[in-house]
């Protein structure tokens, strides 16, 4: 099996990734590093001030979770490389209710290990994910990225999302799924 592809839309590299559900220990360290990784984006974008970002952010995605994360249908995985090493980590749920969004699921928030990154395993871990919901009869996959983020948006871009909400410092992007026309097909899941 070759180490690496290339994505539908671009001739840049694709990391195999498989994906595998957190364990409660890996959940709670994750949305730790959600929270901080979230107040400083609201910060850096000016929503926040300094002194309020992480108690907002703390009490937004707490709130968001509830005490049982997967009965309001959130799911979290690591994506793991072919010689079994953590790169990532991606959280999928349902859409913001303010957007009624039918058989569509929200990109909740995608993070590649700083040394992975640059190597195309965030390309591998976004494909992954939307073969996967592809394949549960998920219609589209939507998110909200921060313009400076120059980085995502360019990964997001790359793959073929399209931006569907534009403000001064936000993108909400889209991508339709098709069942089955992924370039990870046949990858561990």
């Amino acid at each position: 099996m070759p180490r690496n592809i290339r994505s539908r839309k671009s001739n840049r590299a694709v990391r195999r990734v498989a994906l595998a559900r957190l364990s409660p220990t890996e959940l709670a360290e994750f949305v730790e590093r959600q929270i901080a990784e979230y107040a400083d984006e609201k910060r850096r974008a000016g929503h926040w001030t300094a002194e309020e970002a992480l108690k907002r952010s703390r009490g937004a995605i707490l709130d968001l979770l509830g005490g049982d994360p997967g009965a309001r249908g959130h799911r979290f995985f690591k994506g793991v490389d072919e010689e079994g090493n953590r790169i990532g980590w991606i959280w999928v749920g349902p859409p913001p209710e303010v957007f009624r969004l039918d058989r569509a699921q929200w990109l909740y928030q995608i993070t590649v290990e700083e040394a992975a990154r640059g190597q195309g395993f965030g390309r591998g871990l976004l494909l992954a994910m939307e073969d996967l919901l592809a394949g549960e009869g998920v219609e589209a996959l939507h998110l909200n990225v921060f313009k400076w983020n120059a980085v995502a948006r360019n990964l997001y871009g790359s793959l073929g999302y399209e931006v569907v909400l534009d403000t001064d410092t936000e993108a909400g992007m889209r991508k339709l799924l098709r069942k089955g026309a992924g370039s990870t097909k046949g990858r561990k899941t």
